[in-house]
């Protein structure tokens, strides 16, 4: 029995390990989170165009006719089709209702919204004026962006992924002082894009030179939650006598 002990003792000692191939393998499971502020370098104009007909013909006529005339102002401008970009179009009939009678047929709304990328910030308020002057009358908005998102975002990663094994290494050789983080088994991460606030903008106000553009950009911010399990390996150090069990004799 003296001779079992010593060697379980011997073998434990060297820093060895008998285990069964069917065992799971000791792992922990951490998220981290890595954020990066900015400061927005690009702008977005977001403006929509509606017009009435008695017929879906003449209200998409009218709506095609100044929606022709707000991108021949952006490109006096100097701006380019690539940073124009429709983001609705509809087509919807108008009905009078009254009680106890059939709806009575009025005619046609056609609704245009269009998002404008702005790469001159310094640019936003004429470009306003101009939208707004060409036939801008739904839905008007400004907001901010960046044009380095995902060299930003790889940055966060990287900070993620910094946190999440930070906290691993922590945990893990808090618990136990000879273990230590082994291989990655899985990873996953949650991009977290920054949506920056939307400013509306009263296009009769602008009409009449009333409404103030804002164009104090401020900082805005993005983060990515990374989550990681890494693997332990309890083997990674000799374990000293006074580390063992004590086995009573």
């Amino acid at each position: 029995m003296r001779k079992f002990a010593g060697a379980a003792l011997l073998l434990a000692c060297t820093g060895l390990a008998m285990a069964s191939p069917n065992e799971p393998t000791p792992s922990i499971t951490v998220t981290g989170q890595g954020k990066v502020t900015f400061v927005p370098d690009i702008g977005y104009i977001h403006a929509g165009i509606s017009t009435e007909g008695a017929t879906a013909a003449e209200a998409w006529k009218k709506n095609e006719a100044m929606v022709k005339k707000i991108f021949e102002a952006l490109k006096d401008l100097g701006l380019e089709e690539k940073d124009f970009k429709t983001t609705n179009l509809n087509v919807q009939p108008r009905y009078l209702n009254k009680k106890d009678e059939p709806p009575k047929l009025l005619g046609y709304t056609v609704t245009y919204d269009l998002s404008v990328r702005i790469r001159k910030l310094d640019q936003m308020g004429t470009l306003l004026d101009r939208l707004v002057d060409a036939g801008a009358n739904r839905n008007m908005n400004v907001s901010f962006g960046c044009s380095r998102l995902e060299e930003l975002m790889d940055e966060a990663r990287t900070n993620a992924v910094a946190n999440a094994r930070k906290r691993a290494t922590l945990y893990v050789t808090g618990a136990s002082p000879r273990a230590r983080l082994g291989e990655v088994l899985s990873i996953s991460d949650t991009p977290n894009y920054p949506h920056g606030p939307m400013f509306p903008v009263d296009a009769l106000a602008v009409r009449e030179g009333k409404a103030g553009i804002p164009i104090a950009t401020g900082e805005q911010e993005m983060s990515v939650t990374v989550t990681i399990r890494w693997a332990i390996d309890n083997n990674q150090l000799p374990l000293e006598p006074w580390d063992l069990p004590h086995r009573a004799e």
